[in-house]
């Protein structure tokens, strides 16, 4: 593994503790009780053990392996939440009611030295970058947790990259969501989430990761004038279970669909398909007296 890579992923972990303190962990760690004396603590502190694989940028030939331990501070408010979820670093409550949630929605990705990107090589850098916008989500069924249900969400979020404390927007994605969520999955306490999520993209967005410049055009690498339009497509897998009081494992494994994405013909664009999968075992090292509103 790159050493400097590493370093620089260690200091954009900490950056984005600055920003929000944030987590890495998929779905609900614990469960949240209705009942107020029972419910979970308003702050916790967690030590996490965390691993993923996953491809450098969508459609991208090459996949970057991390392997890092990670201090999670984790907030359960009557607005804003973060810490307990792997593809939603935090959530705002904004609106809502039995069959439907208006929040906001944060997320982020690591960035990567074009230089270890061979397609990239000579290109500028992929930075952090990070996404926040609204999310409107409505529950499709009547049926409970431990029965299974189904939720829509639509997403708006806006781009926005980081060299250092420099930021650039990078135009705005749009995500409808399809999920099916399941409580005490197995006969333990343990929950299961699968999704499906395609997304559209502006052409700042689609500039970020297809767009070759003539100034950086090689004979293998042509010139593109990227544009607005379909991404692709992810399915992802999700189980989190709790192993004790304080020990919580959790895992997911995503595929990508890239085939007919409005920048196909980038160069590069590589792949049609591809894969990630991310785990994390996590230790509760510290809670407060002070529970979580209800």
């Amino acid at each position: 593994m790159n050493l400097n890579h590493v370093h620089r992923e260690l200091r954009l972990i900490r950056a984005v503790w600055g920003f929000l303190a944030c987590t890495l962990l998929p779905g609900s760690l614990l469960a949240q009780d209705t009942d107020a004396a029972n419910a979970p603590a308003l702050w916790e502190f967690r030590l996490a053990a965390f691993g993923r694989s996953s491809p450098t940028y969508p459609a991208a030939d090459k996949n970057n392996l991390n392997l890092l331990p990670l201090p999670i501070p984790v907030y359960r408010g009557s607005f804003l939440n973060f810490g307990e979820n792997l593809d939603q670093v935090a959530r705002g409550e904004l609106s809502e009611t039995q069959r439907m949630r208006l929040g906001i929605d944060l997320n982020f990705s690591f960035g990567e030295d074009s230089a270890d990107i061979p397609v990239r090589a000579g290109m500028p850098d992929l930075n952090f970058l990070l996404e926040l916008g609204p999310e409107l989500e409505v529950k499709l069924d009547s049926r409970t947790p431990e029965q299974g249900e189904f939720f829509l969400a639509l997403q708006l979020r806006a781009g926005v990259s980081f060299d250092g404390l420099d930021a650039t927007s990078r135009g705005f994605l749009i995500n409808p969501e399809l999920e099916y969520r399941r409580d005490q999955v197995f006969g333990g306490d343990n929950l299961l989430s699968l999704r499906w999520k395609p997304t559209w993209a502006s052409e700042p967005f689609m500039d970020y990761y297809y767009e070759v410049e003539p100034a950086f055009a090689t004979p293998e690498r042509p010139a593109y004038d990227a544009a607005a339009g379909y991404l692709g497509s992810k399915l992802t897998a999700a189980l989190t279970s709790q192993i004790t009081e304080k020990l919580v494992f959790g895992v997911s494994a995503s595929y990508y669909l890239n085939g007919s994405a409005e920048n196909e013909l980038s160069p590069l664009f590589r792949q049609n398909s591809g894969a990630s999968i991310q785990a994390a075992l996590i230790w509760k090292l510290w809670e407060s007296e002070r529970r979580a509103p209800r």
